[in-house]
C-alpha cells in the first residue's frame, strides 16, 4: 500500500471518530430511551406496542413497557425497578422464582418493533437473570458450551477458544447485538478476546437470522440480542458478590445504582475474574467496568448512555485441547503415542497446501497406547494473549404523537487483541478495530378504519363475524428508517502453517522428557524456520508483525484468514409493517436493503520486507448491495394459540478473522444466500402457567471456511420447548431438537478440507502419515460436529423460607469428527444440581456440575463453524465433577 492510501484510511479512521465525538456532545438526532420512569407511572405505554394490542390504537410515547399477562406468581423483592422496551423489573430481579414463561416478557426485543412472544412469528427465547443464574452462565466468566443448552437445547455452543461473544443457535454461532445494534467485529461470534457478562441484564434469542429493522450482516441461523443493565429510577440499590470454584475459579463484582433526582439515574457494576481451568495450564484474568445513565429532562424525551471497558489477560483454548482423537481415547481413555524422527527440532508435515516434505507413516513411529489424564493440552508456555475491548451506546427518543416516536440508536464498539499459539503456530494481533453504527426509526401507528363511521364499520364487521378470522382491523404498526455502518480492520493473522496438532505426543511413557510443553514450539523447528522471511513460502512466508512482540509472525496473504487493513461503509434503509388483518390473522412484513462500499488490502509489512508480486499488494475495491425480504403470516384461532409461517431471504457478506474483508475476497464472497423457511404453533395454556412451541425449519446459509471460499449448507430440522410455571415455588423449562446438516461442495473443484482426513487410530492401521492437511473430493457431505438430537431440562423448585433446588439433565446424541463417519463420540447424559438460599439481603448457591461425574467429550469445532477442519486433530475433554460457590449481599 503506498504512503498516500495509508494517510487517507488515518483520516478516514480520524474523522470517524470526531463523527462520533460531535454525535455524541450535540445529543444527536431523534431518539428514544431504553431507561424508564418510576414505576409509580403506571399511565406510561411501551414506545414499541404490540400490533396485535386489539384494544386501541398503538401508543408511541416512550414509558414504561406494556403489562405482562396476568399471573399467578408472587414476586420476591426486586432488584431493577426501571424498565425500557426490552426489560422489566419482573424479568430482571434474579430471583429464583420469578417469572420465567417466555409470555411474561413485557415485549421482545427481537423483531422490530417489539411484540408479545404469542405474536412473533418466531422461536424467541427471553432469558432473564433467573434462567442466567439457574443455568451458571453469570458465573463461569466465559460463554460456556452447555451452560445455556441446559434451559434452551438448541443453544448447544462450541467453545471457541473460550472467546465467544455468542452462543450457537441450530448448528451455528448466533449473531450478537447489544441493545438491537449488531456487532460485527467479529466472525461466527468469534470475538478473539473473552466475552464481558458484566454488562448483560438479560437477553433475547432468536432462532434464525435478523428481520429488516435489525438487519444482518454475516451469515447466521440465530441472533442473541443483550441487553445491558439499565439505570435504577427508584432508589439507591446495590449488590456485592464472590464466586469461588474448583480448579482456581475466582469471580467476583459489585453492582450499585440510584436516582439523582426525578429525571436522572445511574448503575455502575464492576467484575473482576482471575480463573484457572480444568484443562492444564489454562487461564482468564479480566477485569470488566460498566455504567448506564438515564435522563428524562422532558416528559415526551429521553436519553439513555451505556458505557464498559474491559480488559483480558489470557491463553486462548484454540487448537490446543487434547489431539490425536481415535474411537480407543473417547471411549476407554487410550491415547495413541509416539514422535516423529528428529522430535523436536524436525517436525514434519506433509500436504499440497505447504509444499513441506511429506510425514512418513504413523505406524514407522507410533509407540504404545497409553492411558491420559483427561486435563492434558496441547498448551506451550510461550503462549498467551491480551486484550482490550470498548463500548459506547446513546440510545434517544422523542415522542411526537401519541402514534409516532423517532428512535436513535448508536454504537461505538472498540476491540483490540493479541495472541500466539506456538505450538501449532497460530498468531494475532489487532493494534486496534473499530466500528460505528447509527440507526434512526420512525414507529408509526396506523389505523385507516378509525375514521369510518360506526355505522359502516360495525356493518363490516357484523360481515365477518362468522368467519374463522373474525372482524377486520387493517390496523398497522409501522418501523421504518435508516442505519448506516462503519468499520475500520488493521489485523494480521497467521494460520498457515498450523495443521500440526497431531506431530505432538503429550504422553510418552518411554521418554517423558519428550512431553515437556516446553518442546511444543514450532517456530524452532526446520519447518517452521524455513518459511520466515521466505516470500517464496506459503502466503507469502512469515514476517514480524509490526509494532508486536518477538515471536509474532504473519502472512501477507492468507486466504479468507484474516490478514487485512482497510475498511467499509454501509448504508441501510428499512421498513418493517405488522399488520393485524383481522382480530385473529396478522401479516409481518418487511424489506431492508444494504449498501456496502469495501475498501481492504494487505497491511504493511516490517522494515526491509520486499514486495511480492500479488501478494503484498492484493487489495479490493468493491461495492455490494444485499437485499433482506421477511413475509410472515400469523393466525391465531384462539386466544391461546398462534400458528405462523415464515419466510427470511436475504443476501449476507463473508467475513475475515474480525470481521472485515480479506484482499482475497471476490463479488460473490459479499452476496452469499441466507435463507429460512419456518412453521411453527405456540400455546399459551392453563391460565397462563403453561407455554408451548414447536417449529420445523430448513435453513439455507454459507459456510466460512478457513482459507476455502464460502460453501453453500443446509440445516433440517424440528424442535419443541416447554416452559411450566404453576405457582411462586415451581417452574420448569424442558426441550427437545432435532436438526441435520449437509454441505453442499458441487459446484466447487474440491470438497471441504480437514487437517487430517482419517483419526490417527486410521493412519497407524492402514500406514498413512499425521497431518495431512488435504481436502476431499466435490459432492455432498453430511455435517459433522453437533449431535442431530439434543434434549435437555431444567427443574426448580424454591421453598417460602427461600431454600431452594435446581436439577438439570443434558443428554445428547453421538457426534461425528470426520466425513467418513469413522470416529465419533456417543450418545451422552449428564446432570447437573444446584441449591441455593435467597433472602432480601443475600443470596447464597452452590453449583455441582456433572453430578455423575460423566466422561463427555465434546467436538472442537460444532456443525457450521470453520474450526470443523481441526476435529480430527483436537477434541475437548468436558469437565467432571466440579464445585463452585456463590455469595451476594444486597443492600
Amino acid at each position: 500500500m503506498s504512503l498516500s492510501r495509508r494517510t487517507r484510511w488515518e483520516w478516514s479512521s480520524l474523522l470517524a471518530r470526531f463523527g462520533l465525538l460531535s454525535w455524541l456532545l450535540l445529543g444527536g438526532t431523534g431518539a428514544f430511551a431504553s431507561s424508564d420512569a418510576d414505576l409509580s407511572t403506571p399511565t406510561e405505554v411501551d414506545p414499541l406496542p404490540s400490533p396485535t394490542q386489539k384494544s386501541k390504537p398503538a401508543n408511541l410515547s416512550p414509558g414504561t413497557a406494556s403489562k405482562p399477562s396476568s399471573q399467578t406468581v408472587t414476586l420476591p423483592e426486586v432488584d431493577v425497578t426501571a424498565t425500557s422496551e426490552w426489560t422489566s423489573p419482573e424479568l430482571s430481579s434474579g430471583e429464583p422464582n420469578a417469572p420465567i414463561l417466555p409470555t411474561a416478557a413485557p415485549v421482545i426485543s427481537t423483531y422490530g418493533v417489539p411484540t408479545d412472544v404469542m405474536d412473533t412469528p418466531r422461536q424467541i427465547t427471553p432469558v432473564n437473570q433467573t434462567l442466567l443464574k439457574a443455568a451458571g452462565t453469570l458465573y463461569q466468566g466465559y460463554i460456556d458450551p452447555i451452560s445455556l443448552s441446559s434451559i434452551l437445547p438448541t443453544a448447544y455452543t462450541q467453545i471457541n477458544g473460550g472467546m465467544n461473544d455468542s452462543i450457537t443457535i441450530r448448528g451455528r454461532q448466533a449473531l450478537p447485538y447489544i441493545n438491537g445494534i449488531e456487532v460485527t467485529l467479529q466472525n461466527n461470534a468469534q470475538a478473539m478476546v473473552p466475552w464481558s457478562w458484566n454488562m448483560v441484564e438479560s437477553m433475547d434469542i432468536q432462532e434464525g437470522p435478523a428481520n429488516a429493522v435489525f438487519g444482518a450482516t454475516q451469515a447466521s441461523t440465530g441472533s442473541v440480542n443483550y441487553i445491558t443493565k439499565q439505570p435504577y429510577f427508584d432508589q439507591f440499590r446495590g449488590r456485592v458478590w464472590d464466586t469461588t470454584g474448583m480448579y482456581d475459579q475466582y469471580l467476583w463484582g459489585a453492582d450499585a445504582g440510584g436516582p439523582v433526582n426525578d429525571k436522572v439515574a445511574w448503575r455502575f457494576s464492576y467484575m473482576g475474574q482471575d480463573q484457572g481451568s480444568y484443562y492444564q495450564y489454562m487461564y482468564n484474568r479480566q477485569e470488566n467496568f460498566y455504567v448506564a445513565v438515564g435522563a428524562k429532562p422532558y416528559e415526551n424525551y429521553k436519553i439513555d448512555f451505556y458505557g464498559d471497558y474491559g480488559s483480558y489477560d489470557f491463553y486462548p483454548q484454540f487448537v490446543d485441547m487434547m489431539n490425536r482423537p481415535t474411537n480407543a481415547l473417547i471411549r476407554n481413555g487410550l491415547y495413541n503415542t509416539g514422535v516423529v524422527p528428529g522430535f523436536p527440532g524436525s517436525v514434519a508435515q506433509g500436504g499440497p497446501i505447504t509444499g513441506s516434505p511429506t510425514n512418513p507413516a504413523f505406524s514407522t513411529y507410533a509407540g504404545s497406547v497409553v492411558p491420559i489424564n483427561r486435563r492434558a493440552t496441547l498448551w506451550s508456555p510461550y503462549g498467551g494473549g491480551q486484550g482490550t475491548t470498548g463500548l459506547a451506546q446513546l440510545v434517544q427518543s422523542l415522542t411526537v404523537s401519541e402514534d409516532l416516536a423517532i428512535v436513535n440508536n448508536t454504537m461505538f464498539w472498540y476491540s483490540s487483541a493479541q495472541f500466539v499459539e506456538p505450538q501449532v503456530y497460530y498468531s494475532e494481533y489487532v493494534p486496534g478495530d473499530y466500528e460505528i453504527d447509527n440507526r434512526t426509526e420512525v414507529r408509526w401507528s396506523y389505523d385507516p378504519l378509525a375514521e369510518q363511521s360506526e355505522h359502516r364499520r360495525s356493518r363490516r364487521e357484523q360481515d365477518l363475524l362468522e368467519t374463522a378470522f373474525g372482524s377486520l382491523r387493517l390496523h398497522n404498526v409501522i418501523d421504518t428508517g435508516l442505519e448506516w455502518h462503519y468499520q475500520y480492520n488493521n489485523d494480521y493473522l497467521s494460520q498457515n502453517v498450523m495443521n500440526y496438532s497431531n506431530s505432538w505426543s503429550i504422553a510418552n511413557p518411554a521418554a517423558p522428557g519428550l512431553t515437556n510443553p516446553a518442546l511444543f514450539y514450532l517456530p524452532s523447528t526446520k519447518q517452521f524456520r524455513s518459511y520466515i522471511n521466505n516470500p517464496h513460502a506459503s502466503g507469502g512466508g512469515e514476517w514480524q508483525i509490526p509494532g508486536a512482540p518477538a515471536g509474532y509472525y504473519y502472512e501477507p496473504l492468507n486466504g479468507a484468514g484474516g490478514t487485512t487493513f482497510g475498511d467499509y461503509w454501509a448504508v441501510a434503509p428499512f421498513f418493517q409493517n405488522n399488520l393485524d388483518i383481522t382480530e385473529k390473522l396478522s401479516l409481518y412484513f418487511g424489506v431492508r436493503a444494504t449498501g456496502y462500499f469495501w475498501d481492504y488490502s494487505t497491511p504493511a509489512g516490517p522494515a526491509g520486507m520486499p514486495q511480492i508480486p500479488n501478494l503484498t499488494s492484493a487489495s479490493l475495491q468493491q461495492s455490494s448491495l444485499n437485499p433482506l425480504l421477511e413475509i410472515s403470516p400469523v393466525y391465531k384461532p384462539f386466544p391461546w394459540m398462534t400458528t405462523y409461517f415464515t419466510y427470511n431471504w436475504s443476501y449476507v457478506t463473508n467475513a475475515a478473522a474480525f470481521g472485515g474483508a480479506a484482499p482475497t475476497f471476490d463479488a460473490a464472497s459479499f452476496r452469499l444466500l441466507n435463507q429460512l423457511i419456518e412453521g411453527g404453533l405456540k400455546f399459551n395454556l392453563l391460565d397462563d402457567k403453561l407455554f408451548v412451541t414447536a417449529a420445523g425449519f430448513s435453513q439455507n446459509q454459507a459456510l466460512n471456511n478457513i482459507s476455502l471460499p464460502a460453501t453453500l449448507a443446509q440445516i433440517n430440522g424440528y424442535e419443541v420447548n416447554i416452559a411450566y410455571q404453576p405457582n411462586r415455588n415451581w417452574w420448569a423449562r424442558l426441550g427437545y431438537i432435532y436438526m441435520h446438516g449437509i454441505e453442499n461442495w458441487s459446484s466447487l473443484p474440491h470438497g471441504p478440507s480437514m487437517a487430517q482426513n482419517y483419526s490417527t487410530a486410521i493412519a497407524l492401521q492402514e500406514g498413512l502419515a499425521l497431518n495431512t492437511s488435504s481436502v476431499f473430493p466435490s459432492g455432498i457431505y453430511n455435517m459433522i460436529g453437533f449431535p442431530d438430537q439434543y434434549a435437555s431440562g431444567t427443574i426448580t423448585y424454591t421453598s417460602d423460607a427461600g431454600i431452594g433446588v435446581t436439577l438439570q439433565g443434558i443428554a445428547m446424541s453421538r457426534q461425528y469428527l470426520d466425513y467418513f463417519y469413522d470416529t465419533y463420540i456417543p450418545s451422552q447424559f449428564l446432570m447437573n444440581l444446584q441449591v441455593f438460599y435467597t433472602q432480601p439481603k443475600w443470596e447464597l448457591r452452590l453449583y455441582i456440575y456433572n453430578l455423575g461425574n460423566q466422561n463427555y467429550w465434546l467436538p472442537f469445532g460444532v456443525g457450521s463453524s470453520g474450526t470443523r477442519t481441526f476435529d480430527e486433530e483436537n477434541i475437548v475433554a468436558g469437565w467432571p465433577f466440579w464445585i463452585e460457590g456463590t455469595a451476594i449481599w444486597k443492600f
